[in-house]
């Protein structure tokens, strides 16, 4: 009896794709981390970051599922909080990371135009 090796091939490739994608969204996660010591970031710089990477035409769903699966990982962090900036002054949510993270995600994802907004979705680290 043989046993066969494409399941486990394909499945191996798979996951190798998503540990791929992960890696990245985690690596531009800490690098944005490491920006917030100096000054705010908002999710629309995020959106032109990728798309300036990923070429003229990028699939909308796509770019924002990439950034909110960074506001995930900003999100984990202590010091980090999500918000709005209104005549130049940050203003938090005032809610736990999750449930930011659930409010962003669910209102990022439903736009069909990508996001251009660099007052709402802003990202703060607190000193």
């Amino acid at each position: 009896m043989g046993v066969s090796l494409e399941m486990p091939k394909i499945w191996f490739e798979f996951s190798l794709g998503l540990e791929s994608a992960m890696s990245e969204q985690s690596e531009m996660a800490e690098r944005v981390y490491d920006r917030l010591a100096q000054s705010d970031v908002s999710a629309a710089e995020l959106v032109q970051e990728l798309c300036a990477r990923w070429g003229p035409e990028p699939c909308v769903p796509e770019v924002h599922r990439f950034v909110e699966e960074v506001a995930a990982c900003l999100l984990h962090h202590d010091d980090v909080e999500v918000g709005n900036v209104r005549n130049e002054c940050f203003t938090g949510w005032t809610l736990e990371p999750w449930h930011a993270h659930d409010k962003l995600a669910q209102e990022l994802l439903a736009m069909d135009a990508l996001l251009d907004d660099k007052e709402r979705y802003v990202f703060h680290r607190t000193q």
